[in-house]
């Protein structure tokens, strides 16, 4: 219930709101997804496996921007407000296209336009580290608010839902911009070793967390025989948690110490087949989970030669874990492996949170041949 004053908590630390709105819509793009692959499944007569590939391409889609454009010097405001309207558009497009192949191609576009949205938002928050934390509640805060007039709106069917992303994203396309963003003025990229470990750690969480994570909703009908609406509560217990951890990420320097703790969680949901096991474990895999994240973004700035450095890499590489995620998650979920699943991806989980944490201990922060250290700075590394 306070939600809504957390985001406005958030924009009025310094977090700009056209920035936050922009992470609103992306987020609830994404939070979308777990309950249109049953209803895009049955309006185009495909598997749950291949509707997941809404998901492959649409997130695969935000991983190529982030990364493309972290390596260039578009202006971001223009960039930001084409692709707010773009998002809008492709959105209600999506609702009227009549075939399968059609909805991959409109979904990839607006996978482009959220990752552009996205490279902004978090371009900014890593060089301004009072919008760090109402960027990263933005995203926990959609899935709490939206995720049940979501589960709502798929009872509708997907058309429903995709005007309503379409209505989302229309402040972020009108929302004032800040004249102070500027495009990131590096070219060259730390040899930090340490910051290709997180990199890799970053891809290997999300790729295991998202291969259950998209189908939660699914094996929650199959293996406790919850309903859309009640499968919905587990997604808000989620955001809830993941918007307290969000929170209090800056107040604790061991994220990867609360990632191990999420793997638990994650095995926690399906695992053991039981409604309270599903919502206690989705409540504790939110938090944990934006405990974590936030600080290995940090660790990933202090390892950098500027602090936007590597802010389109790591969101990229985060978005292709959850592009890979259900081509890897669908098989299981066609075989109705839910347990095997679920295990999986704790263990992923739980060897990422170990990389991070070995990453921590050896301190590596720059190597000495880059431009911004001494040979004095180099104490070890992963």
């Amino acid at each position: 219930m306070f939600a809504p004053v957390r985001l406005r908590y958030a924009v009025a630390r310094g977090a700009p709101s056209a920035l936050v709105l922009g992470a609103v819509a992306s987020g609830a793009m994404f939070a979308a997804t777990p309950f249109l692959i049953p209803e895009i499944s049955d309006r185009f007569a495909v598997s749950n496996g291949s509707a997941g590939y809404v998901s492959v391409t649409q997130v695969g889609a935000f991983a190529v921007a982030n990364l493309l454009l972290s390596r260039t010097k578009l202006a971001p405001v223009g960039t930001f407000r084409m692709a707010a309207v773009t998002l809008v558009g492709v959105s209600l497009a999506s609702a009227l296209v009549g075939t399968f192949g059609w909805l991959l191609f409109l979904r990839t576009v607006a996978g482009l336009a959220a990752g552009a949205m996205t490279w902004v938002a978090w371009s900014d928050a890593m060089r301004r580290p009072q919008a760090m934390r109402g960027v990263a509640s933005a995203g926990p805060v959609t899935a709490l608010l939206s995720s049940p007039v979501l589960a709502a709106l798929s009872g509708l069917g997907d058309r429903a839902t995709f005007v309503g992303l379409a209505l989302i994203a229309v402040p972020a396309a009108v929302a004032a911009l800040p004249a102070g963003l500027v495009p990131a003025q590096r070219h060259v990229v730390s040899r930090s070793r340490s910051n290709r470990v997180l990199l890799a750690a970053l891809l290997l969480l999300t790729t295991a967390a998202a291969s259950l994570f998209v189908y939660a909703a699914v094996a929650a009908k199959a293996v406790i025989g919850l309903s859309p609406l009640a499968a919905s509560l587990g997604y808000s217990l989620n955001a809830a948690g993941g918007i307290v951890g969000a929170r209090l990420a800056g107040s604790h320097r061991r994220p990867g110490l609360w990632l191990l703790t999420a793997a638990p969680a994650v095995y926690l949901t399906i695992g053991p087949g039981h409604s309270l096991a599903y919502f206690a474990g989705m409540a504790w895999w939110g938090f944990a989970f934006w405990m974590a994240v936030p600080g290995i973004m940090r660790m990933l700035s202090e390892r950098s030669l500027e602090p936007g450095e590597r802010a389109g890499d790591a969101q990229g590489l985060l978005a292709f874990g959850r592009a890979m995620a259900p081509a890897l998650g669908g098989g299981f979920v066609d075989e109705g492996a839910y347990g095997a699943l679920a295990l999986l991806a704790a263990g992923g989980l739980a060897t990422s949170a170990v990389t991070v944490m070995a990453v921590q201990e050896g301190r590596e922060h720059l190597p000495a041949t880059d431009p911004r250290t001494h040979s004095s700075s180099w104490t070890g590394g992963a």
